[in-house]
């Protein structure tokens, strides 16, 4: 990326990098925008103040933030120059902004569109600076910053769950993991693996298959309600199916939703996770 600030159309500041840092805020993740570059020596002092950035997604650009103002209030040029120039931006997004960043991203690096805006005053008087730049923040960086930005606890369900395997619970705790770390069809692929792990504890495979045959016939009135929900565990069970075949994608709100589902209906014992033997084989 290049990105500057300049007075006069001259080159004031030229920024070759953003990190991306995240932390902990109070209802919603604070997120840390530092450019990095190198400011060479003026000829004449220049002052540069009112300092701002903007965010946009891009292809096709969607505006993210309008004006983040830099917690650098004043930067002075002189006759010597800095090959470590730091100019630091933060804000707070709210729980919708970072899901529509997630969606947009679909696993991948993050794509941004950058806006630097400055006011400089030197000499030729006060002049305005703005610089648009395209700039890619890769994938492993961004999910750090979600990490420290506490965005993973917004996918935690609590549900009261009996004492399970090793490897169920192993299962369960990878699928949330791919969902955090942007890898949406393999966390459906999973909610696979745990839902067929149901099925050999419980032994109801072929009542499930029934069931949902039954929900296809003529006689779906007469069903009862552990019948349609057996069916509708066999249902979530197609959905995931596309996880491990084809050319499907999820988005990571669907990989929600299907983590979400089969949480909520395997944590009825009827037909999920077995709290006692009388459901064993019901």
């Amino acid at each position: 990326m290049r990105i500057s600030i300049r007075n006069n159309s001259s080159y004031i500041i030229e920024f070759d990098q953003l990190i991306v840092s995240g932390r902990e805020a109070a209802g919603g993740y604070a997120f840390s925008f530092t450019l990095r570059g190198s400011r060479p020596a003026c000829s004449a002092p220049v002052s540069i103040f009112d300092i701002s950035l903007s965010l946009s997604l891009s292809d096709p650009v969607r505006p993210l933030l309008t004006a983040v103002p830099s917690s650098t209030q004043v930067v002075q040029c002189h006759s010597f120059g800095n090959n470590s120039e730091q100019i630091h931006f933060e804000c707070v997004l709210t729980k919708g902004q970072v899901n529509a960043i997630e969606d947009y991203r679909l696993e991948g690096d993050l794509k941004l569109n950058v806006g630097l805006r400055a006011l400089t005053t030197s000499s030729d008087g006060l002049l305005t600076s703005f610089d648009v730049a395209d700039v890619v923040v890769p994938r492993e960086h961004w999910l750090n910053a979600l990490k420290s930005a506490g965005f993973r606890q917004t996918l935690l369900f609590e549900v009261p769950l009996p004492a399970v395997s090793e490897e169920l619970s192993g299962l369960m705790g990878k699928a949330q993991e791919f969902i955090e770390t942007g890898h949406y069809k393999d966390a459906v692929m999973q909610c696979r693996h745990i839902i067929e792990q149901i099925e050999k504890v419980r032994d109801d495979k072929r009542q499930s298959s029934a069931a949902n045959a039954k929900a296809h016939s003529k006689e779906r009135q007469d069903m009862s309600s552990i019948e349609r929900l057996l069916s509708l565990r066999e249902q979530l069970k197609n959905v995931c199916q596309l996880g491990a075949h084809g050319s499907e994608y999820f988005t990571r709100s669907q990989a929600k939703a299907v983590l979400a589902i089969m949480i909520a209906l395997l944590a009825e014992p009827t037909v999920g996770f077995v709290y006692g033997e009388e459901y064993a084989n019901e």
